[in-house]
């Protein structure tokens, strides 16, 4: 689902029109902020001068689908630049280029922004420090390619990958283990190569997994064989992963915050 919010029913009508049927117009600030997994990107179309209030619906934004790259569609002005980097914005395209340019940048950033995004919002949470640089770089390597299991996960950061999986398994509450979000990883970029267009024996070389390993890994999640994965929608896929591992993640941190918040006098 991609979420759009303008300042006109006629700039939603054509960005939504330029996005798809998987376009969800929200009529206010309130719907645009909601979280909600099914979230990929968040597309706010303003008019220039951009209105007061908006560089602060961007960071609410953040606070609330920290996963979902927002692009900013506006008008070429000069003061516009300042709203890469320093506004949470990750994309700007011109309302004269939408029709063009709007789905294939929203198509790009949903390929790996979501998972960079994810893994900033890790880095920077109260987890184990060990546990968190493991989770943050298992997330950017499944950008490319995925990390194949906690021992080669705990090669890269020069640790035991009993402390890691011991970290993960103290961390988050439920049944889900290290070895599970790393697999769902493989999955998930397994899942992106094929609907890509590429066969699954060109998915299996990629990744370095026979087509059984990717069957068998499926089966165990999201629980679909590799055929009922490949017609798998994108959106859901990756809601079922958000779910199922990184708001346990986020959630425990969350909450581990609120703990000391509460704790300090």
């Amino acid at each position: 689902m991609i979420r759009v919010l303008a300042d006109s029913s006629q700039d939603a009508a054509l960005i939504a029109e330029a996005v798809g049927r998987a376009a969800q117009v929200v009529n206010g600030p309130g719907p645009c902020i909601r979280g909600d997994a099914h979230v990929e990107c968040v597309v706010l179309g303003c008019r220039s001068p951009v209105r007061p209030g908006r560089l602060q619906l961007v960071r609410a934004i953040e606070r609330e689908v920290p996963w979902a790259p927002v692009i900013l569609v506006t008008d070429p002005t000069p003061d516009i630049a300042r709203w890469l980097g320093e506004s949470g914005v990750s994309e700007i395209v011109w309302f004269e280029d939408v029709r063009t340019e709007l789905r294939a940048r929203i198509e790009a950033l949903c390929r790996t922004a979501v998972l960079f995004g994810w893994a900033e919002e890790i880095q920077g949470s109260t987890l184990p420090p060990a546990l968190r640089s493991a989770l943050a770089h298992s997330l950017r390597a499944a950008t490319d390619r995925p990390v194949r299991n906690v021992t080669e996960l705990a090669a890269v950061l020069r640790c035991s990958p009993v402390t890691l999986s011991q970290a993960y398994r103290t961390s988050v509450t439920g049944d889900t283990t290290l070895g599970g979000f790393l697999g769902a990883l493989v999955i998930l970029k397994a899942h992106q190569l094929r609907a890509a267009g590429s066969s699954w024996k060109i998915v299996s070389q990629r990744l370095e997994f026979t087509r059984h390993t990717l069957h068998r890994k499926s089966k165990k999640w999201p629980g679909r064989t590799l055929k009922e994965l490949a017609r798998m929608p994108r959106q859901h896929l990756r809601a079922k992963l958000i779910v199922d591992h990184v708001q346990p993640l986020l959630n425990r941190s969350a909450l581990a915050r609120r703990g000391a918040a509460q704790r300090d006098p």
